[in-house]
């Protein structure tokens, strides 16, 4: 079959580009070794365990990502990298880590560069599209499951064709496709209206069943990763490894990394870094997080010496600043004010006081509390932050003076 012409003008959307790009190499023999929500980190094409190698198939697939090339495109190209460097054909390659025996690969093979194909194209495409259905989600709430294109398609994912559920439910986080290898499942992003008429149609005219509950497909199948032991609950029908949300898997992992790059580079880099973090799309996203994550939102380095802290980030759990947002009214623009307080503010605490630091500073017209605390694990966070007012701030001080 030919393939398809690129579309004129086409682009490739940045949060496809941006979910591929910000992975690290990870040189690994089986694809078991970078499993489930790590691939939102790691990029990895199993057996290829030498650095020029994975380089070779990271760079095409970008250049493929980039100007949407189709697979025989791709393939072609690759095919050049491979035998320029002496991989084009069946070589012996041996475990780094001595957990399996050394296997024959043949990456000219074409279900094998399929596959490595496949799964990144659409891992970051899925990815892209889940980072435009949390920044679009005001005005379509909804998403809905979409049959499948497949010729001979998975009976249980069949079953999921025609759910319609809000873009937060926890359904998303494991049933956002793809759902296995090679599955085309697809989902589409919708408007309330549209959803409350699908419902009370209930059945369309392709035979689909609308409903607005997370479908009861059994207990979960419980898979445990021969190369880790790592033992792992997913639900049926999904194939092992594609049981997270690529995109949900970045933004989570994103504040881990960021966190692990910043205490281990020099403080103007780590400040700019976070006022990058702080003023892009993806505070949004991290800010309501199902699960609890870590936000890196200042660095303080003088008060992680005095506190004995690991290290001079200054973390704010999204959960703390959803709450404080709700309690105290102000929107995610705080988050880039424990910066400043850090820098201006003046102390209202002991300051011989291991266990935490607090410090109140004007911000535009509003007077601002920050309290930071040192975690168990030896890092500080924010512990509090909220607007305040002189009369209380007099009486942090009158408190810690008695």
């Amino acid at each position: 079959m030919a393939e398809p012409a690129p579309t004129k003008g086409f682009q490739t959307p940045p949060e496809v580009l941006n979910y591929f790009r910000e992975k690290r190499n990870a040189p690994r023999f089986s694809w078991l070794d970078v499993y489930g929500q790590e691939h939102a980190r790691a990029f990895t094409v199993a057996k290829a365990v030498e650095t020029e190698l994975l380089d070779v198939f990271r760079t095409s697939i970008d250049k493929a990502l980039a100007e949407g090339q189709g697979f025989e495109t791709w393939k072609a190209l690759v095919e050049q990298d491979l035998r320029r460097i002496g991989w084009w054909g069946a070589r012996t390659v041996a475990d780094p880590e001595l957990r399996d025996r050394s296997k024959m690969v043949d990456f000219s093979q074409p279900r094998r560069l399929q596959t490595i194909f496949w799964s990144n194209m659409n891992a970051a495409r899925a990815a892209g599209q889940w980072d435009r259905i949390q920044r679009t989600k005001a005005a379509l709430p909804f998403i809905l499951y979409v049959r499948t294109t497949a010729n001979e398609p998975r009976q249980q994912h069949l079953a999921w064709v025609g759910v319609i559920l809000p873009a937060d439910d926890p359904f998303w986080r494991t049933h956002f496709p793809p759902n296995g290898w090679r599955c085309k499942c697809t989902v589409r992003q919708i408007t309330r209206r549209e959803r409350d008429r699908l419902l009370e149609a209930k059945e369309g005219p392709d035979g689909v069943f609308y409903v607005d509950l997370a479908p009861d497909d059994g207990p979960p199948v419980l898979h445990r990763n021969r190369r880790t032991g790592v033992v792992t609950e997913i639900p049926a029908g999904i194939d092992p490894g594609w049981h997270t949300n690529p995109g949900l898997a970045r933004s989570e992992t994103l504040t881990d990394k960021l966190a692990d790059t910043l205490s281990a580079t020099d403080e103007p880099t780590a400040r700019k870094q976070i006022a990058d973090v702080l003023g892009s799309k993806d505070l949004p996203i991290l800010a309501k997080l199902p699960d609890r994550a870590r936000l890196p939102v200042a660095v303080a380095s003088d008060i992680a010496k005095a506190t004995g802290a690991k290290s001079g980030v200054v973390s704010l759990s999204n959960d703390t600043l959803a709450t404080k947002m709700e309690k105290h009214g102000f929107g995610l623009e705080a988050a880039a004010h424990v910066q400043k307080l850090i820098d201006e503010g003046e102390p209202v605490r002991d300051a011989s006081k291991k266990s935490a630091r607090s410090l109140v500073g004007r911000i535009g017209d509003r007077l601002w509390r920050l309290a930071l605390g040192v975690s168990k694990d030896g890092f500080l966070y924010v512990r509090t932050l909220h607007p305040t007012s002189p009369s209380r701030v007099e009486r942090l001080k009158r408190e810690d003076g008695e």
